[in-house]
């Protein structure tokens, strides 16, 4: 039995197909990258109630960034001025003592509570100026409703230039952590 000649086989009509979307891939032309789609943004924060996303750049962001080096590297092996571990404690302990005493938590607050008092922590740690140190500040404000809370970083870590800060405080309502990375920088 043959086919009409008006038809074609299903098998036939896939090869068909095959050979018609196959495109050379030799050919990238300023054209072509035109259609390249850009990546989309990240969500963070975004589906949280009470922050809105910021555009590209955060408005934090601006104040720390790190500066142009002007001078030779010294091939210097150790800071003149470390991370003080009982200087940052007094800090972050004021810091909370000002902001986190009376609060009752909220979904729409405690994130923006969290991001603000990151902001002005590493404002204020960013103002001792520890020599050669990359301050990270990690805020973490939970709800209080009988349940466990377990936390973990992980770091490239030199025990004897590196250390941390880890503070928790609770409320009626919530609990809060604050932990503060000081990370030497070659």
């Amino acid at each position: 039995m043959g086919d009409p000649e008006g038809k074609k086989s299903k098998v036939s009509m896939l090869e068909v197909k095959s050979r018609s979307n196959t495109r050379s891939m030799v050919g990238f032309g300023p054209k072509s990258m035109s259609r390249l789609k850009v990546r989309r943004q990240s969500y963070g924060f975004g589906g949280v109630p009470g922050i809105r996303p910021v555009e590209r750049t955060s408005n934090i962001a601006i104040e720390f960034k790190r500066p142009v080096l002007m001078y030779f590297p010294t091939y210097q092996l150790t800071s003149s001025y470390p991370f003080h571990l009982p200087t940052v404690r007094k800090e972050i302990d004021a810091l909370l003592d000002e902001h986190f005493t009376d609060h009752k938590y909220n979904v729409q607050e405690s994130p923006s509570l969290a991001l603000r008092l990151a902001g002005e922590l590493m404002r204020k740690l960013k103002a001792i100026q520890f020599n050669r140190y990359r301050i990270i500040t990690v805020v973490t404000i939970g709800q209080k409703r009988a349940q466990s809370y377990n936390n973990a970083i992980s770091f490239l870590w030199d025990h004897e230039r590196d250390n941390y800060v880890d503070v928790q405080r609770e409320v009626n309502s919530a609990f809060i952590q604050v932990t503060v990375f000081g990370v030497y920088l070659d």
